[in-house]
């Protein structure tokens, strides 16, 4: 247990260390910040613009109404700040580690690899995307006039803890391909478009579909599962299960980097 401890300790400090000097170098860039919130904002005016649209012809999207849509959209937004601010800039990097070698130098630092390279760098500009998303979510919430804010929240931010999980192993089991192919860059633009599809409600694709994006790639469910919570959709079976699938997606990445590891032959072959 001391021994778990202690490397625990070293690693959060590592990465502690290593985020400080990423702050530092992104300070310099401070016009980068205010591109990143515009960007954001442009984004999502142009989403909620969509939703108008089309919620002009209906009053329901796959059961859920305009505002209930509009957080189940904060927290897609959140969501795609966490892959932004985390994801992409570490775990993005690993096709790279094992392309030019750098992996070795990994390898021979006092943490572990996978920590390493989960936790290497971050976007901090992007993080803004993280609170622009839950600004939103909460607005929509003020809007439908819901109550009972403590066990909404707390459920949402144990579900949303799940959804982040889940996307991180994700990530990290697509970007273990690279052991094998190399070459994977490709696979972050069809990670991208598939999870576009976790802007709307599970329950608004038909059949095939929804069996897609919720059990063979479980992608929506990431938004969709912490919104109902947010919203007394939620079912707490549903939440429970969401929960446990998440954390079954991170021992099954864990495992898939160790046999990925395995397969590494370092820069000299």
């Amino acid at each position: 247990m001391n021994g778990l401890r202690t490397t625990v300790g070293r690693s959060v400090r590592v990465i502690t260390a290593f985020w400080s000097a990423n702050v530092a170098e992104e300070a310099q860039y401070r016009a980068n910040f205010v591109v990143s919130v515009l960007g954001t904002l442009f984004w999502l005016a142009m989403a909620l613009l969509t939703l108008a649209i089309f919620f002009g012809q209906t009053d329901r999207l796959g059961g859920w109404s305009f505002w209930e849509v509009v957080v189940l959209l904060g927290v897609f937004n959140a969501l795609g700040g966490i892959v932004e601010t985390l994801l992409r800039p570490s775990v993005g990097r690993l096709a790279e580690y094992v392309r030019t070698g750098s992996l070795d130098l990994v390898l021979t630092r006092p943490i572990d690899p996978q920590f390493y390279v989960s936790f290497r760098r971050i976007n901090v500009w992007r993080a803004a995307d993280i609170v622009l998303g839950f600004a939103l979510a909460g607005f929509a919430l003020i809007r439908l006039g819901i109550g009972d804010w403590g066990i909404r929240i707390a459920s949402f931010l144990l579900l949303f803890a799940a959804a982040a999980v889940m996307l991180y192993a994700l990530w990290i089991s697509l970007m273990c391909l690279a052991f094998w192919f190399v070459d994977v860059a490709n696979l972050a633009v069809v990670f991208d478009a598939v999870f576009e599809a976790a802007r709307y409600p599970a329950s608004a694709y038909p059949g095939a579909l929804r069996f897609l994006f919720l059990y063979l790639v479980p992608i929506v469910w990431t938004t969709t599962i912490p919104a109902s919570a947010l919203t007394g959709q939620l079912r707490p079976p549903v939440g429970i299960l969401a929960v446990l699938t998440a954390a079954a997606a991170l021992v099954v990445a864990r495992g898939i980097w160790r046999v990925a590891l395995r397969r590494y032959t370092s820069a000299g072959g």
